[in-house]
């Protein structure tokens, strides 16, 4: 598992674990997630060494703004490529972590 950390100023907590399922895709399973942020429009991508310049895997808006969820990823994504996490507030980050 992995800790988030907080980005622009804001404090983001909360663990991060894989499950790569070979030919299916994978889960990202989120536990104890919190945020300082507006939590009106939370959403997730996956990145490159976790910068946005590069290409990302949109992972959609959050499920719940705070507490343990999970976020599903298809197949073609290489989680060894996108190996941040990074959570956004509207387009502004506002945490990440690292996939181990």
């Amino acid at each position: 598992m992995s800790t988030f950390s907080g980005l622009e100023g804001h404090t983001t907590t909360g663990n991060v674990g894989v499950a790569v399922i070979p030919g299916v895709g994978g889960n990202l399973a989120i536990q104890n997630f919190e945020t300082s942020a507006d939590v009106s429009a939370l959403s997730a991508v996956l990145a490159i060494n976790g910068d946005l310049s590069k290409r990302t895997v949109d992972l959609g808006a959050l499920p719940q703004a705070s507490g343990s969820f999970s976020l599903p990823f298809t197949d073609d994504v290489d989680i060894s490529l996108f190996n941040v996490l990074v959570v956004r507030s509207a387009e502004t980050p506002i945490g990440e972590a690292r996939i181990a």
